[in-house]
């Protein structure tokens, strides 16, 4: 990904119009910042702030995929100072990568997502002095008021990343009542994976597992035939 100082958003090369089977990754409840962008005719995916700044991510389209999934054309984000755009990331020409959403954390910085759904986080954008920079997904990520720590363990297969997520206390929550004999659980369960809720049994092979830490419940969400995980949330004890 690369972050440039730009200061005119070109005008999206398509029409904005989407498919009603993506229409799902379109951001509702859109702030002026949001609307300006959109009314390049580019589709707004997520809105979050950045210090001072507003972050804007938008695609020209999407392209629909399996298992409810859709891929995006043409992903960018937008820094804005008001509706005054100041930056736009974007993935090198020729890339296979597209840029997609972005998720506040509770560091004040923002987690920011592929387009190609389903894909693990690209990297970070950060404040530097006031100034928006893009660094790698970091090592760990807190939680609950910095009760809960979870380690970088996106992309990883689930016998990894359980490991990691032990060591930093996680403990697997056994999972019971999960008959189905095509749904994978079987299947992770006999590889000692103990904690696996409930896999789909077609499409991208999504498998949801359960943890239990200090600070709260740990959800964890892996897909493919190789189990690696996609994506993670914290529910927060108390919450």
């Amino acid at each position: 990904m690369s972050l440039a100082a730009v200061s005119d958003l070109p005008r999206s090369p398509e029409s904005g119009a989407m498919d009603e089977y993506c229409e799902g990754y379109r951001a509702t409840d859109l702030t002026a910042t949001g609307r300006a962008v959109a009314e390049r005719g580019w589709i707004v995916t997520s809105e979050a702030p950045l210090g001072r700044y507003r972050v804007v991510t938008f695609a020209s389209g999407f392209d629909p995929g399996t298992s409810a999934v859709c891929t995006a054309r043409n992903g960018n984000i937008g820094v804005f100072d008001g509706t005054r755009l100041v930056g736009l990331a974007y993935s090198p020409r020729g890339s296979d990568t597209t840029l997609g959403a972005v998720e506040p954390m509770e560091n004040g910085a923002l987690l920011v997502w592929g387009g190609d759904y389903p894909a693990p986080p690209l990297g970070e954008l950060h404040l530097d002095e006031d100034h928006p920079r893009l660094t790698g997904v970091a090592p760990e990520r807190t939680f609950c008021r910095r009760t809960a720590t979870v380690p970088n363990v996106y992309g990883k297969s689930i016998e990894v990343a359980r490991a990691e997520l032990i060591a930093y206390g996680w403990r697997p929550l056994p999972q019971t009542g999960n008959e189905r004999e095509y749904s994978g659980v079987e299947r992770l369960t006999r590889r000692g994976v103990i904690e696996v809720e409930a896999c789909s049994g077609t499409g991208m092979g999504y498998c949801a597992l359960k943890y239990q830490g200090t600070g709260g419940v740990l959800d964890v969400m892996t897909a493919g035939d190789d189990d690696r995980v996609l994506s993670y949330g914290v529910t927060c004890s108390g919450d």
